[in-house]
């Protein structure tokens, strides 16, 4: 049975971890990245960072598959012990770690668990940024070529700090008109013809 007084909050979680060793990769923002800091921490502290970013990708990958999970999870009418009850049926003692069943009855008392996909994601980019790692999407009206694709690739990777390993993605969009959209991390250049476009239109209609 749950107990709402079990639930502790993310900002005690994050202060018992604050005189810890074990530090963050790389900074993270807003309510999912405490709930993915802290985590972090704990799962660093303990030696399971690799089992928890294991058990937190099953769990993407169960509220992806089943839209009625991740449903119930957001519905606000429906009591977070619960939401909370329902979570711990599905992450059993025997397979899950305590940092991953602690994570989500935080989040479940908490009434966060509709932010669990974006807790697990940034966890995720703080795994990368242990490994020396960091993911850079690219977005272009038209597919690049073989040898503009390279090119892009050693602009994205002057971006970063010396050492740091980029994994580019490169996307699609037709709207954008040209040129490219550039994400690094947490930095986003909009280079687009459509953003040039927009910027246009923005003083016309301020003169």
């Amino acid at each position: 049975m749950f107990h709402m007084n079990k639930v502790f909050g993310v900002s005690k979680m994050m202060r018992s971890f604050a005189t810890a060793k074990h530090v963050l990769p790389k900074k993270v923002h807003g309510t999912e990245g405490r709930y993915a800091g802290a985590v972090y921490v704990a799962a660093s502290k303990a030696g399971v960072l690799d089992k928890v970013e294991t058990e937190l990708g099953a769990v993407a990958l169960t509220f992806n598959k089943n839209a009625g999970l991740a449903n119930y999870m957001k519905n606000p009418t429906v009591p977070r012990e619960a939401k909370a009850e329902k979570m711990l049926s599905l992450l059993t003692e025997d397979r899950f770690s305590n940092q991953t069943r602690n994570l989500f009855q935080t989040m479940a008392g908490n009434g966060r668990l509709g932010l669990s996909l974006k807790v697990i994601d940034t966890f995720n980019e703080l795994m990368e940024a242990s490994r020396g790692m960091v993911k850079a999407t690219v977005t272009t009206a038209e597919e690049l070529s073989a040898a503009n694709a390279k090119t892009v690739q050693k602009a994205v990777g002057n971006m970063v700090d010396k050492g740091i390993k980029v994994e580019v993605e490169y996307k699609v969009d037709p709207t954008i008109l040209g040129g490219m959209q550039v994400q690094v991390g947490d930095k986003f250049m909009d280079l687009s013809v459509a953003n040039r476009i927009n910027n246009v239109n923005q003083v016309l209609n301020s003169a």
